[in-house]
């Protein structure tokens, strides 16, 4: 069975949009990195509801000045590195693609930029909700990276039927460069007259691609259900988005505790002094976040715990070991894109399960009441095993069936990472045999 879903899994690897996504991904991982520490600063330093900002009392310790230059630095961190995350993500896919069939990697880089960046600009005119401005597009941000993935293999699958091969030389001259533009002219006109086609298309008919109006429904609907059948089915969907790289209903879910009804249970508590009985107990707005995914730790800070356990691969190892302290306090785009998580095979199922079986456990749990429901609201960066312990205000019991969970997780995962391993060892296998006869040729 295991080899098998090994064969299964190395077939689609070695497929040419998984193999450019792949590569992509990794390249972009110190980006992620970078941009994962100054999210964590921003969240739970530099914002008056982050958690170190409240336990070391900042506001009475920390100057204005030093405050809001903080502030000021972690949000232009966070907007150059994932607000403009889909820049990259799409230049490196067109450029690994093109390379996959030796064509010019660098003009189908550059065009990727262009045709994105058009169809930011058409989805922000397009849309009166955005400000009027292409980089504030939601198409360019981490959390669509999907999209720009997409964008970056297709101008690279324009450049494998249409454009001149081309081998890569230690020195080039200006001629040569010139006569790189020009043989790239038709590959690059073609890539452009679709991404113009495609940005006329998202403003005509006011397409929204990708913003927080896109999945406002789904969101609703998982934030306003009490059935948890539904809240399973729909937190399928939403597990699902975020493996393609579609962060943005996961992100809402996380972050807002608005709806009328966290605000019914939340008023219940207060008035009894605790959770237990609350009207609605199976809110997905409460059991996604908390239990399903417990802030990054169900997934990716499982895995980051494997890797450094077994230290079975160097590279990998150093990964978890820079992703630790972000993971740690829930900002887990550094790792997701650098294993990488985001589009791997390997992780589909395991996205989509975990969080099941980790909310049917907890539903079991909050309806024979053996845990209270988390009602009470939690500071950002708080670390995901603990948001349970806070949202039922210190509910020990609650503290030690999270982790009884991570330790469930983590027992799920094993032979995963160990499909995976395989995977990898059977691609640097084949990648050899294809440089000995490349060298050979």
């Amino acid at each position: 069975m295991i080899d098998s879903v090994t064969k299964f899994i190395l077939w689609v690897r070695q497929r040419s949009f998984f193999r450019a996504v792949q590569r992509t991904l990794v390249m972009l991982m110190p980006i992620a990195v970078l941009g994962s520490y100054f999210s964590l600063l921003h969240d739970s330093v530099f914002t008056p509801y982050g958690i170190i900002y409240n336990i070391f009392n900042l506001d009475a310790i920390m100057s204005d000045h030093v405050w809001y230059g903080g502030a000021f630095v972690c949000q232009g961190m966070v907007q150059v590195t994932f607000g403009v995350f889909g820049v990259y993500a799409a230049y490196f896919a067109a450029h690994y693609t093109a390379r996959l069939y030796q064509k010019d990697s660098t003009m189908a880089g550059m065009t990727a930029v262009i045709a994105i960046l058009f169809c930011a600009y058409a989805n922000t005119v397009g849309n009166v909700s955005e400000q009027q401005s292409p980089f504030s597009s939601s198409l360019l941000r981490v959390n669509g990276v999907f999209i720009a993935l997409l964008i970056g293999y297709g101008v690279g699958q324009v450049f494998h039927w249409l454009g001149n091969d081309y081998a890569p030389v230690r020195y080039e001259h200006a001629q040569r460069i010139q006569r790189r533009s020009w043989n790239a002219l038709i590959p690059i006109s073609v890539s452009i007259g679709i991404s113009i086609i495609l940005g006329v298309l998202i403003y005509e008919l006011q397409i929204k691609m990708l913003n927080s109006g896109s999945f406002k429904l789904l969101v609703r609907r998982i934030q306003g259900t009490n059935n948890l059948g539904e809240v399973l089915l729909l937190s399928v969907v939403v597990m699902f988005l975020s493996w393609l790289g579609i962060g943005y209903p996961l992100n809402s879910l996380s972050t807002s505790i608005n709806s009328g009804y966290t605000a019914d249970n939340l008023t219940y508590a207060l008035q009894r002094g605790n959770s237990w009985n609350v009207p609605y107990k199976f809110l997905g707005s409460s059991l996604i976040n908390t239990y399903g995914t417990m802030g990054g730790a169900s997934i990716v800070l499982a895995v980051i715990v494997i890797v450094l356990l077994r230290k079975e691969h160097k590279e990998i190892e150093s990964i978890a070991q820079i992703n630790l302290l972000p993971v740690a306090f829930t900002s887990v785009l550094g790792f997701a894109v650098g294993m990488p998580i985001i589009l791997n095979p390997i992780f589909m199922l395991p996205m989509i399960v975990i969080p099941l079986i980790n909310m049917t456990l907890a539903a079991g749990a909050i309806a024979v009441h053996f845990i209270p429901v988390c009602v009470y609201p939690v500071l950002k960066g708080t670390p995901g095993i603990l948001i349970t312990f806070f949202g039922t205000n210190g509910n020990w019991i609650t503290l030690l069936f999270s982790l009884l969970l991570f330790v469930i997780d983590i027992l799920i995962l094993i032979p995963i990472i160990r499909i995976g391993e395989k995977v990898e060892l059977n691609l640097e296998k084949e990648n050899r045999r294809n440089d000995v006869n490349a060298q050979k040729s």
